[in-house]
């Protein structure tokens, strides 16, 4: 999506600029004041220029950017707003503030400059326009690295298509996300035996033309606390949910391995209940290493507790029950006309 935008921050354009001003000749000084004078000031009104042009360049492809960003899938949108602080379009307004201060200094400066006789009064005043052209972007520059980092951190993403099924498959670290969607999709997901190894969204399809189109979305792990104390890693799976899921497959970890208690897994499904109570399927996975007993268990609690009687079983690892699971993502009369 935005892989061919690449944000610079001030530092980088600063010294950018000062490549540029090398490559600028430096006039010897002539033996008459007058020419000294007339060397100088071109030398000073074309660094000038120089300086108002990358700076201006630099904010057009912020402007672009962030236009480009206010305009995409509101997943996208707040996911930016979570990296940089405040939404794409509020950004894009400070950003073409901006734009018309540096032209008014510029052309300010630009007049000056050309007016002015003496050596020293040209010294001071250039040595002034150019730290005023720069501070239109230094006083920011925190904020600029922010969406530069936003920037970057979206340019990774997988473009999600409105014309597909989206499911996502969700759960506690280490239930067997992205075991699952390796199998059920093109996805090659890193796993590994230890939690939080899925940082991201990580997106694998299985396609049946012209039957059906379905993306698979393996999301972080999310963790029993507050909403306000997750981290970054978990709210994309947060926003995930709320925003592009049109299915829910939500796993539990019944077996001995599992890295957390039942009452946690029960605790984040509810949370996952809240933010996407439509199309879940909730699956008791791991059915291969887990006791018959405490699959029942598992069943009975979901039943009883949270009325879902219609559960799962499966084990991602072993292919297990993965077909049942397809039918209960894909309706027998779904196809590619009904998206």
């Amino acid at each position: 999506m935005l892989k061919r935008y690449y944000i610079h921050s001030y530092d980088e354009i600063l010294e950018k600029i000062k490549r540029r001003m090398e490559s600028l000749e430096v006039p010897s000084p002539p033996k008459k004041h007058r020419d000294r004078i007339g060397k100088l000031k071109t030398l000073y009104l074309k660094r000038l220029e120089l300086v108002y042009n990358i700076l201006n360049s630099e904010i057009d492809r912020i402007i672009e950017t962030l236009s480009i960003l206010s305009k995409t899938h509101k997943f996208y949108q707040e996911l930016f707003m979570i990296r940089a602080g405040k939404s794409a379009v509020e950004y894009r307004r400070l950003y073409i503030g901006k734009k018309r201060i540096l032209r008014r200094l510029y052309v300010r400066y630009r007049i000056m400059l050309k007016t002015i006789n003496l050596e020293y009064e040209l010294k001071i005043r250039y040595k002034e326009a150019i730290g005023r052209l720069l501070s239109v972007l230094k006083r920011h520059k925190k904020v600029q690295m922010m969406i530069k980092e936003a920037v970057r951190e979206l340019s990774k993403m997988p473009s999600i298509s409105e014309d597909e099924l989206k499911v996502i498959v969700a759960g506690m670290p280490q239930v067997g996300k992205s075991t699952l969607v390796s199998k059920l999709s093109t996805a090659e997901p890193e796993i590994a035996q230890y939690p939080f190894t899925t940082k991201t969204i990580i997106v694998g399809h299985l396609i049946k033309e012209p039957y059906y189109r379905i993306a698979f979305i393996d999301t972080p792990g999310l963790l029993d606390r507050p909403l306000s104390e997750r981290n970054i890693i978990e709210l994309k799976a947060i926003l995930a949910l709320k925003y592009l899921a049109d299915k829910t497959v939500y796993l539990i970890d019944a077996s001995s391995n599992s890295y957390y208690t039942l009452d946690e897994q029960y605790r984040v499904l509810e949370d996952v209940l809240k933010i996407s109570s439509e199309g879940i399927i909730v699956c008791i996975n791991k059915i291969d290493i887990t006791p018959r007993d405490k699959i029942e268990y598992v069943r009975k609690t979901l039943s009883e507790k949270y009325g879902i009687s219609d559960v799962l079983e499966i084990s991602a690892l072993k292919g297990i029950g993965l077909d049942k699971l397809l039918e209960k993502i894909i309706p027998k009369d779904y196809t590619l006309q009904h998206i």
